[in-house]
């Protein structure tokens, strides 16, 4: 019997174990507390190979020791390469990874199978591969995000597991905010610096309905925008003046200052020192 965590790397070593014991069966698991209760159910006996729950081997390596005969040609372009390939499937809400196992040993070395769609298994999967880019592709199109708590935060509705992957894109497109997508009870953080956790992180969707974000520099920008606003005497506005003191080249230097900019050349709403109370 040979183990597998459901995992690139997990898939990769199933592979090679595969290949040198062709008439061993697969199990697979996302964890070794379910690999046990799976065990434990079925009443599995016997010699088992344990693989990719330790992360210990070289992705890159593996794939290149499995795909020995030739690089894929691919039926796009715009296909990825044989990590992300497997990637991608595993996160199809049909896939089953010990059938794409032995869909990855049955091309005998070249990659090429997996993308031309020849076998029917082949054809199944490179559409699942296409189905998850387009669902993650629609995500990053559609999906509107929320401030909550000074978080920007969304909830994933989809029927594959890309929430990990919405969420280092909506990290990356955000760097000065802390983001949280949450994918059923899963909630990934991203930008976890600013709340003081790890930067890149999972937990239980309940534990980021008590996560804040606040920063002292946005407060202060708020403070001088009203007294800015409210000092300002309109007969005495000089737009010359304030554009030689304070120059185009110079408004991207913070966001006060490119508000300020803005009212130099727009001029300011109608302000009172009653907001001051509000």
């Amino acid at each position: 019997m040979i183990a597998f965590k459901e995992n690139v790397e997990g898939v990769l070593l199933a592979c090679s174990q595969l290949l040198d014991r062709p008439d061993h069966d697969l199990v697979f698991a996302k964890d070794l507390n379910e690999l046990r209760d799976k065990i434990s159910f079925s009443g599995i006996e016997g010699e088992m190979k344990v693989v990719g729950f330790k992360p210990v081997a070289n992705c890159s390596e593996l794939a290149a020791g499995i795909f020995c005969k030739r690089k894929s040609s691919r039926m796009s372009q715009r296909d990825p390469g044989v990590e992300r390939y497997i990637d991608l499937v595993l996160r199809h809400s049909s896939c089953n990874p010990a059938e794409l196992v032995h869909l990855i040993c049955s091309c005998a070395g070249d990659a090429n199978h997996l993308y031309s769609g020849k076998a029917l298994a082949g054809k199944r999967y490179y559409n699942y591969m296409r189905d998850v880019i387009r669902a993650y592709q629609k995500l990053c199109m559609f999906a509107r995000p929320d401030l909550v708590n000074g978080i920007l935060s969304v909830k994933v509705d989809s029927p594959h597991f890309i929430g990990d992957m919405f969420c280092r894109w909506l990290a990356g497109k955000n760097p000065d905010l802390p983001v949280y997508v949450v994918e059923k009870d899963i909630a990934w953080i991203g930008n976890g610096h600013y709340l003081g956790l790890e930067n890149f992180m999972t937990v239980r969707s309940s534990f980021v309905e008590h996560l804040s974000f606040s920063r002292e520099d946005d407060e202060v920008d708020h403070l001088w925008d009203v007294y800015y606003d409210s000092q300002m005497i309109p007969s005495r506005r000089n737009k010359r003046h304030s554009k030689h003191l304070q120059p185009k080249s110079s408004a991207s230097v913070s966001e006060m200052s490119r508000r300020d900019r803005y009212k130099v050349e727009r001029g300011i709403a109608s302000c009172t020192l009653d907001r001051f109370n509000t």
